[in-house]
């Protein structure tokens, strides 16, 4: 059996795309970077709606938006990058992966594109490409903006492309709909042999550079072999940058933190900067407490960057029900704890900011947590550790969930009205 597999990135800005041409065209360092020993860069099939220039996806789009007629609508995706991925082995069955005269490479580069347009529609697709020049293969990269009618008008809507293929597929969420109907297709039109990647969460990033491109490739392959037996191995075995590297890094940091927070509950304390409130010592004598501010709360300050950096911060996490995450946390209580240990990071790190400058400005108007940018904080850690059953529940009872809440609303604690119905369960770890 071969596996295939996608990942799906929102573009929203000319910026993006204009990143993206200069990616595609190996300019950039990342790009240049990925080019195999002895691989001519830039070698591979390309194609687009601009003629003279398959790599162009800036000005691609400026043809496919002439073509089509379409607007945009304000702070709207402009265009999906989906990057269709098959098990290399089924290419080399037919020859050498990175033989563009392969027909099984021919053949899937004009299939990801038929795919795309099957639910995008005719015409969405204004790029493709399928790289020659890397290591691996079997990849292509389609750029796609789907055309509706909106009162009247030709205008750009990727949401409404999603909802289709959602509801084309029976599957809960627009992503997993994109991986199950690329799986079918390819098992349709190219190989039966081919069969959906491993189930994961298509991720949903906002913001797409060549290194998140890069990133998302590898990402997409993860899905077409089993994974390694330990995570020694699996890094072992991977070839990271210095920004996968980092990335890696940040995961683990916050991994540490969910084990951390699920062993101590409610106990659970922030991690330690070199410097602790009571080793202060004769410095309050200094006028500017930010240095002594920066150096306590230090272990709390990198956990909430860490998690602000990969899109679940304390702010990103407030009202989402536990979903944002999901790709890195594909566990909801991993995404519960994490949620958690955010808030108690960012509720200390106002705790000391409050204590420190009214300690050392003792004559000025002293402050309380609300007037630091955590203010916040201590009610979404009192929130965390009801749903999480650390303390006593408040619970509240939905009559009528949004569409996409159900499974949420019958998996944690959830704060409404309560009324004279049956009692919710909550989550037991």
């Amino acid at each position: 059996m071969f596996k295939a597999a996608i990942r799906v990135n929102k573009i929203t800005s000319i910026a993006q795309l204009r990143g993206a041409s200069l990616h595609a065209q190996r300019h950039d360092e990342t790009g240049k970077g990925r080019v195999r020993e002895g691989a001519t860069p830039g070698e591979g099939l390309a194609w687009s709606k601009l003629d003279g220039n398959d790599r162009d996806y800036l000005a691609a789009f400026k043809v496919h938006k002439a073509e089509t007629g379409a607007g945009e609508r304000k702070g709207a995706p402009i265009a999906l990058q989906a990057i269709c991925v098959v098990s290399p082995e089924w290419v080399q069955k037919a020859g050498d992966l990175h033989d563009p005269a392969n027909p099984h490479n021919r053949q899937l580069f004009d299939e990801a594109k038929a795919w795309a347009e099957s639910w995008g529609g005719k015409g969405a697709v204004f790029a493709s490409r399928l790289d020659l020049d890397e290591k691996g293969g079997a990849v292509v990269d389609l750029m796609v903006s789907p055309v509706r009618e909106s009162r009247g008008k030709p205008v750009i809507s990727t949401n409404k492309a999603l909802g289709e293929a959602k509801a084309m597929t029976g599957e809960r969420n627009e992503y997993a709909a994109l991986q199950t109907s690329w799986a079918d297709w390819c098992g349709e039109k190219l190989d039966p042999e081919i069969v959906r990647g491993t189930r994961k969460e298509i991720t949903q990033r906002q913001h797409v550079s060549p290194e998140t491109y890069g990133a998302m490739l590898d990402k997409a392959r993860e899905g077409l072999s089993e994974a390694p037996q330990t995570l020694k191995s699996a890094i072992g075995a991977t070839e990271l940058s210095e920004s996968d590297a980092e990335a890696l890094e940040g995961v683990l940091r916050l991994k540490k933190e969910i084990a951390r927070h699920k062993e101590l509950g409610t106990d659970y304390e922030p991690p330690q900067g070199p410097l602790t409130i009571d080793r202060l010592g004769g410095v309050l004598t200094y006028s500017d407490p930010w240095p002594f501010i920066e150096a306590i709360r230090e272990g709390a300050e990198r956990v909430v960057e860490t998690a602000t950096g990969f899109g679940i911060g304390l702010r990103e996490t407030m009202n989402d029900r536990y979903e944002t995450g999901r790709e890195l946390f594909p566990e909801l209580a991993d995404r519960m704890h994490l949620a958690a240990v955010v808030a108690k990071c960012a509720a200390f790190m106002g705790q000391v900011e409050v204590a420190l400058k009214n300690v050392f400005r003792p004559d000025a108007v002293q402050i309380d947590l609300h007037r630091t940018e955590h203010g916040d904080a201590p009610a979404e850690v009192a929130r965390h550790e009801r749903n999480l059953g650390l303390t006593a529940p408040v619970v509240r009872y939905v009559d009528d969930p949004m569409p996409g809440d159900e499974e949420t609303t019958r998996e944690i604690e959830i704060e409404v009205d309560a009324g004279p119905k049956h009692k919710p369960s909550g989550l037991k770890h």
